[in-house]
């Protein structure tokens, strides 16, 4: 499995966090786990078909958020954690009831767009990210502890922030880690233009991208050594990928 590499600098990857320190407050965290479900929304293929089946809390991710609004449904909680500009253009519809936990390596324009709504800040790590670790330590020692790592897609990262807040049982709608005919996601989004590549999974062949066969991987890895309830809805690789893991144990 591939080393999870950010897509800036380190060095601009510290600008941006240090613009986002002194805006906005970090997160609370929940110091004990409560047996409810929260239902995180992606933005994969999967969610037009899906999107009428989701209850209770709801923690959306990248495009989702939009999505989802104009369904007349309001996220719980949004989260992203892409530093780069184009994804600020992808929310564009934000509520006064939702939560936006954004990692503080976004880009700055999301603290204009966001302004006047309830933003909480989290740290971004990739990997054995100690280098991140130690700026936190030289310029916001209490950010450690709102320090997540994870996997390489935002709809992964938004489990370790449920965990935060107290939740380790999840329905997934919309991870679907492959394409549906042409469509990469459940509406328009700027990054479609991909290599793709095809995986069987279950005996069907799955048209997908190295990058979410890398994600796949990551989940993989992180069902089965992880003690969490994870349930993912619609049928795509990564639902089959989880059937098989299921049927093993």
């Amino acid at each position: 499995m591939q080393e999870i590499a950010g897509v800036l600098s380190d060095e601009k990857r510290y600008e941006q966090m240090a613009i986002a320190i002194k805006k906005i407050p970090l997160m609370p965290k929940r110091l004990n786990f409560t047996d409810n479900r929260v239902s995180i929304v992606c933005y994969g293929p999967s969610l037009k078909y899906t999107w009428p089946q989701i209850r209770g809390k709801v923690i959306s991710v990248s495009g989702a958020h939009d999505f989802l609004v104009d369904k007349g449904i309001c996220p719980t909680w949004h989260v992203d954690c892409d530093p780069r500009q184009h994804k600020v253009s992808m929310l564009n519809s934000p509520t006064v009831t939702t939560k936006y936990l954004m990692a503080s390596v976004c880009h700055p324009d999301w603290w204009e767009k966001l302004l006047n709504h309830d933003v909480h800040l989290w740290h971004l790590i990739n990997g054995n990210d100690f280098q991140t670790l130690r700026w936190l330590h030289a310029h916001q020692p209490r950010g450690v502890y709102r320090a997540l790592g994870g996997g390489s897609t935002v709809g992964q990262r938004a489990m370790n922030v449920a965990s935060m807040l107290g939740y380790r049982k999840f329905d997934m709608y919309g991870m679907d880690l492959c394409l549906d005919g042409k469509d990469h996601h459940a509406g328009p989004h700027p990054n479609n233009k991909q290599i793709k590549v095809k995986v069987k999974v279950a005996g069907k062949v799955f048209e997908t991208t190295p990058q979410m066969v890398q994600a796949a991987l990551e989940l993989k890895t992180f069902l089965r050594k992880t003690d969490v309830d994870v349930v993912f809805h619609g049928d795509g690789l990564i639902q089959r990928m989880a059937e098989l893991i299921k049927e093993k144990t």
